[in-house]
């Protein structure tokens, strides 16, 4: 192809899991992503398309939530009620704006190429919060390891206890990547601890969100939007549980002692040491997302 030429282009539409933002945006075929190993974007799993044309907005709510620090060059985008990471906007994008392909529909990041962006290399060097709560003491894990992690902006801290070390692969529970609806857009790597392996402090920071049975909800800082966690949805009624299929109800009481952590809210983790197992969730679990 000359210089001169341009790579063939289409129009992909994405948006937040809960459809309040959704947006076309015209590039080349996504075949590869970059994969930005800085503070907040390795906290959000963000895979970022930089388009050479700005974003069309189709639907917007209202509910999108800025989020901007240190230098404020870049204004990064979230979805208040879902949770979803949808973009960021700076003068560094040749339109403004770096899209993060998670949010795009129909398109399994597992298939593209990933490249890395070392933007961890940039000043000021961020400063991860600091845990200081107390800590998790579950019996039995006499000889486990403490991970301390948090949201990007402090509002949430945490800490985990397993059995094991996730660096050197003697964690033998399950470490879990899904490509289904909301897991691909929140780009968890999953961890299952039981509840008294957890401590958070700062939840009056967090907001949750719910779908489809809301069995389970998930958990994201109000401020900066990193996900935190998900674990069981006390707000359903009896009722509803009773209405549950019988295999959903089943689940539900075995895994009601546990607490879904992320991985990527890990401060000084890098999430590319484990090596998840890969849950097919797109194409397993009923009813299927509808997109928006």
């Amino acid at each position: 192809m000359s210089e001169t030429e341009q790579a063939p282009t289409r129009k992909y539409r994405g948006n937040c899991h809960c459809g309040a933002f959704v947006f076309e945006v015209e590039a080349p075929e996504i075949k590869s992503v970059e994969d930005c190993e800085c503070s907040i974007c390795s906290k959000k799993g963000y895979l970022f398309l930089v388009p050479q044309k700005p974003l069309t907005i189709i639907k917007d709510e209202g509910k999108l939530v800025h989020y901007t620090f240190a230098s404020k060059k870049f204004d990064h985008q979230f979805c208040g009620n879902c949770g979803t990471s949808v973009m960021a906007t700076g003068d560094m994008f040749p339109a403004g704006v770096g899209i993060n392909v998670r949010a795009i529909q129909d398109l399994d990041v597992w298939d593209l190429e990933v490249t890395t962006f070392d933007g961890k290399k940039f000043d000021p060097q961020y400063e991860p919060p600091a845990y200081s709560g107390p800590e998790p003491n579950p019996p039995g894990f006499e000889d486990g390891k403490t991970y301390y992690g948090s949201c990007h902006c402090g509002a949430v801290t945490a800490a985990v206890r397993v059995n094991g070390s996730l660096e050197d692969g003697t964690y033998k529970d399950l470490v879990l990547e899904c490509n289904c609806s909301i897991c691909q857009r929140g780009g968890y790597v999953w961890i299952y601890p039981s509840q008294n392996q957890v401590a958070i402090q700062g939840q009056e920071n967090l907001s949750y969100y719910a779908f489809g049975n809301r069995v389970w909800r998930k958990s994201f800082c109000k401020t900066c939007g990193v996900h935190i966690g998900a674990d069981l949805n006390p707000d359903l009624t009896a009722e509803e549980v009773a209405a549950l299929p019988e295999a959903v109800r089943n689940f539900r009481t075995v895994r009601a002692d546990k607490h879904g952590f992320n991985l990527r809210a890990l401060n000084g983790f890098d999430v590319k040491c484990v090596k998840p197992f890969r849950n097919d969730g797109r194409n397993r679990l009923q009813p299927a997302y509808v997109n928006p």
